[in-house]
């Protein structure tokens, strides 16, 4: 048999050419694509996918239905409870455009996080670009110096002669408001949810700014809506792929954006004009009296950005800790009951003084069990700096963003036990203090919340004199008050309420 004749490309038709020469292309960047989409890829952990036509987009569609049902951190929880303590989310065609995203609730991974391997788990470029539009560059949205600087100069405010002279008074006296205007409200049911989110911007406006707010007197200031709109949009860009063209062209969740956050803007940059005119007055004793007193010559767009930054630490997550709180009070009576007889022995039947907060260890202990079951802010992300293998052996790719989720770790039995999904304030007392990368309710390590002890103080004072002053009942079914999809764990239903005043 004569041998086959060997052909060349070159004696090839042109239209043979083109095919192999096209095929070999294909395979070359399928081949590609592939390796790198591999090297992309976490390892070493459960991989949560999509199903259905849909699927190919990954567990994005599953997200969004859960996000818009206000479900994503009750799927979260189950999640975990089906797959296991890290899950890799994949996004299918999407993951050419997004970060691999990892989420855990393992403290091992959670300290390695925040602690061990600290500087290589940043917020980064992404999460900057995200919040920008509220954060700019304020302390919760930068690393590196910048943020280490912002922090030194912050933590002036907390000093024990400010709690005292300053901050208790402001507390005290906006707690007092509150009861006033429970005393005289004539509707049956209020939102406690709202209140409580006002009476937490007026303090933080004034502990904060030597500014006078005024939402405990306007509560339909259109300043609110804005606040709590804004972040509602920044958690949403986390999972919506071009979330810059929708902002550009005001479309989909993108579509109120400009008017919110020019709101925001505009009153921040009021705050700083009313600051630089006050300086050497109380207004200067504030976190953003202390930067100009400190950097003097500051641009007015880095001040305003420290402003929204402060109010929305200082708001937010107070507020949404104490409404929860009263949310679970409600439902035990015994609680409630041995919170009042605790601030009656404290106190002796009168108001609370500052040095008597320290006493009320039942109120404590309810708070911190409320803040376990609601984290104010119930996921947080940072992205990694270089590829590494977390402690439980996944390996997470340079870029990936890693969540540790607070919420999940709150209702984990491997952490607290068979009970983990039950309000028990009683675990708290006379306990071992629970290691922060088990509880990270206000973060842990280097980046510790600079707030928590001005939270406590807070939640403590208007807890405590709440109950004392009014007995509170939910107006509506215990599963229709559902949580926000926010950056923080607000309340979209508000909390409706009846209640009476105590004689």
């Amino acid at each position: 048999m004569p041998a086959m004749p060997v052909v060349s490309v070159a004696h090839m038709d042109k239209t043979v050419q083109a095919v192999v020469l096209g095929t070999g292309c294909l395979v070359a960047s399928a081949a590609a694509l592939k390796y790198y989409l591999n090297e992309r890829t976490p390892k070493g952990c459960a991989k949560v996918r999509g199903s259905g036509w849909l699927g190919v987009l990954g567990a994005l569609p599953e997200m969004w239905k859960c996000i818009l049902k206000y479900e994503a951190h009750s799927e979260l929880v189950k999640y975990h409870e089906d797959f296991g303590n890290t899950l890799d989310f994949d996004f299918g065609i999407l993951q050419l455009f997004l970060a691999p995203m990892i989420i855990t609730r393992d403290p091992q991974n959670v300290k390695f996080m925040l602690k061990t391997k600290f500087e290589n788990f940043e917020k980064g470029e992404t999460f900057h670009a995200i919040g920008h539009d509220v954060l700019g560059d304020g302390i919760f949205n930068v690393d590196g110096e910048s943020w280490f600087k912002q922090r030194k100069t912050a933590s002036q405010m907390f000093t024990a002669n400010r709690f005292k002279q300053h901050i208790w008074r402001v507390v005290e006296k906006n707690c007092n408001k509150v009861i006033s205007i429970l005393a005289e409200k004539q509707e049956p049911v209020i939102d406690m949810f709202n209140l409580l989110n006002r009476f937490t911007l007026d303090s933080i406006g004034e502990i904060g700014f030597g500014a006078d707010i005024g939402s405990l007197e306007n509560p339909v200031s259109p300043f609110l809506k804005s606040f709590d709109e804004a972040q509602r949009i920044l958690f949403k860009r986390f999972v919506l792929p071009g979330w810059r063209a929708f902002r550009l062209f005001g479309l989909g969740p993108e579509a109120e954006t400009r008017q919110h956050m020019t709101a925001l803007r505009s009153y921040s940059r009021r705050i700083v004009e009313d600051l630089a005119d006050a300086l050497e007055k109380p207004a200067g004793d504030s976190f953003v009296g202390l930067f100009m007193k400190n950097e003097p010559g500051l641009h007015p767009e880095f001040l305003a950005d420290l402003v929204l930054n402060f109010l929305i630490a200082g708001r937010d997550t107070t507020a949404q800790a104490l409404s929860w709180c009263l949310f679970q009070v409600m439902q035990h009576p015994e609680v409630e009951e041995r919170i009042l007889e605790e601030v009656d022995r404290v106190s002796f039947g009168k108001s609370l003084t500052y040095d008597q907060l320290s006493q009320l260890s039942y109120t404590e202990a309810v708070l911190r069990e409320a803040l376990r079951l609601y984290p104010s802010v119930p996921l947080d992300s940072k992205f990694v700096t270089e590829a590494m293998t977390l402690p439980d052996g996944t390996w997470v790719p340079r870029g990936s963003m890693v969540i540790y989720n607070s919420y999940a770790m709150g209702r984990s039995k491997q952490i607290w036990g068979e009970d983990a999904a039950e309000f028990r304030p009683e675990r708290w007392l006379n306990a071992e203090p629970k290691d922060p990368y088990e509880y990270p309710v206000f973060h842990a390590g280097p980046r510790e919340c600079l707030g928590k002890r001005l939270a406590m103080v807070e939640m403590k004072t208007v807890l405590a004199e709440l109950l004392r002053h009014a007995s509170f009942r939910l107006a509506v079914p215990r599963d229709q008050v559902l949580p926000d999809t926010a950056a923080t764990l607000g309340m979209s239903s508000g909390l409706k309420c009846h209640y009476e005043m105590r004689l």
